[in-house]
């Protein structure tokens, strides 16, 4: 039995894989979502202690992390369990760095409320996600700011117990550069903030889109990694390592 942690695109093509493979397994996300894979969904964030023991009832013989670049607590907790079993980050692709007087490549939140504050931004566009209206409150209850969020009551639930302005709220998904730019110009801010979400996370498009509107764009890199994960971003070269572990 294999277990998966979804909840992304990533995910989805693990899933999908293992479907086409006959390999059982179950599939695992931090809230209830839709699934249509042939493995076993549930649902609900695990403890080190929780995850060491449903391995060991359910008899995982491996653990493929397909979950979200900034999922950091979860890369933390399955990277930390103290039983004898393989682990593999199946990632997304990123691009490389780009060296731009525009772009700007901070290690945190508090690092990047700095560069705001230090090249004096007085309003911002957070492409950051929901998860971060918190921790970026001691910025925007000075600053003009929007954040786009996804367009589900969890998210609303999150901004609203932020005390987050409603009416600064924007709903969706990251746009093809044609609607960046036409967003970016809308509203004009001073500067964007985004994660280093990698290619699906259609980072090249905020970038190319920031460049073109000469707006200043600030991203969050991705948290490094435990070196007990074993990294790939090949469904070829996950088929041979799950092969191995499962025989």
């Amino acid at each position: 039995m294999i277990l998966v942690f979804g909840g992304t695109t990533e995910g989805k093509q693990v899933a999908s894989f293992l479907d086409e493979t006959h390999i059982p397994y179950y599939y695992s996300t931090k809230t209830e979502v839709s699934f249509q894979g042939k493995g076993i969904p549930i649902y609900g964030a695990l403890t080190k202690h929780e995850l060491e023991q449903f391995c060991i009832t359910n008899k995982v013989k491996c653990i493929v992390n397909a979950s979200h670049p900034f999922a950091e607590v979860l890369h933390q907790t399955v990277a930390a369990i103290e039983i004898t079993i393989p682990i593999i980050r199946f990632e997304r692709e990123f691009t490389k760095r780009i060296n731009h007087e525009l772009v700007t490549y901070v290690s945190s939140i508090e690092e990047a409320i700095a560069v705001f504050q230090q090249k004096k931004y007085d309003s911002l566009l957070a492409l950051s996600g929901v998860q971060t209206i918190h921790k970026l409150t001691s910025y925007w209850k000075s600053n003009t700011t929007w954040f786009r969020i996804l367009d589900r009551d969890s998210s609303r639930a999150i901004a609203e117990q932020a005390n987050f302005p409603s009416e600064q709220l924007l709903y969706g998904y990251p746009q093809h550069v044609k609607e960046e730019i036409l967003l970016y110009k809308e509203l004009a801010p001073k500067a964007i903030f985004t994660k280093e979400s990698g290619v699906n996370g259609k980072l090249d498009q905020k970038i190319s889109a920031a460049l073109e509107t000469q707006i200043p764009i600030v991203i969050l890199k991705k948290p490094l990694l435990s070196n007990r994960y074993l990294c790939t971003n090949s469904i070829e070269e996950l088929h041979q390592k799950i092969i191995v572990y499962i025989e």
